[in-house]
């Protein structure tokens, strides 16, 4: 189902492309190079999410020309639409990007426009990112989580589907096309030869909601309310243990 049905001019289809190519992927390339090493500073975050937060304004500045786009709504539709890979705590990433790119830039986060947010994370402020060893996490008195991991790495993956046309263009704001973290995806076709590759894969999983290793994911420690996070492993749903190991033996023996 799209969104707003939009078609956009080719001059703001351009000036949108350019900066998702020429700003935006650039500058996620060197954000996930201090995310990758643990070296997130909190300006560094703050800068990032404005990038993406400028992103969603040409979306909506766009969407306008054709119908009146409200921005609340457009967001919500774009958090339905756009469901990120992994957490099921939070899949309200895209509104949570705004509030913060908000609540930095004014010194009171207006509450009427918020007003569901603040209801279920308390105040936003500033603060409500906070450094701990490279690492930026969101904290209110009931939540705490890896902020950079958990919103901002699937986001900006979202927009890495390798927009070129005007047509691209369309197709990304009315949730046709996207970019996608990848997991829950495997193209094996289930034959005794795969079996190597899918263990291999089975013992090296990422975690969906923050993206690291099991030995190196702190999702349990995270904090959603009423729940815990915990270790999302990426693994193949069809994936059997003994099934697999059995045609590892016979993809050996087949070998000799």
């Amino acid at each position: 189902m799209e969104i707003y049905n939009v078609k956009s001019e080719e001059s703001d289809a351009k000036y949108f492309l350019s900066y998702i190519n020429d700003v935006l992927i650039p500058s996620s390339e060197e954000f996930f190079g201090l995310l990758d090493d643990n070296k997130v500073l909190l300006h560094h975050a703050f800068s990032f999410n404005a990038i993406l937060a400028h992103a969603i304004d040409y979306m909506v500045f766009i969407a306008n020309k054709v119908t009146q786009a409200n921005r609340k709504d457009f967001i919500s539709q774009f958090d339905n639409r756009y469901h990120v890979d992994g957490c099921d705590h939070i899949n309200n990433k895209f509104k949570l990007l705004d509030a913060i790119n908000n609540s930095f830039k004014h010194v009171e986060l207006e509450q009427k426009r918020y007003s569901d947010l603040i209801e279920i994370y308390g105040d936003f402020t500033f603060r409500s990112l906070a450094p701990s060893e490279g690492k930026i996490f969101f904290k209110s008195s009931t939540y705490k989580f890896d902020y950079c991991r958990v919103v901002m790495r699937p986001i900006a993956a979202i927009f890495n589907c390798g927009l070129k046309t005007v047509n691209d263009v369309d197709d990304f704001i009315n949730g046709r096309i996207c970019g996608s973290t990848g997991y829950g995806h495997f193209d094996y076709d289930y034959q005794p030869h795969d079996a190597i590759d899918r263990m291999i894969d089975a013992c090296n999983s990422e975690c969906m909601d923050c993206g690291e290793g099991e030995n190196d994911c702190d999702c349990p420690n995270f904090i959603y309310g009423a729940s815990r996070g915990e270790f999302s492993s990426n693994t193949d749903p069809n994936f059997v243990l003994d099934d697999v190991m059995s045609n590892i033996s016979g993809t050996r023996e087949w070998c000799k």
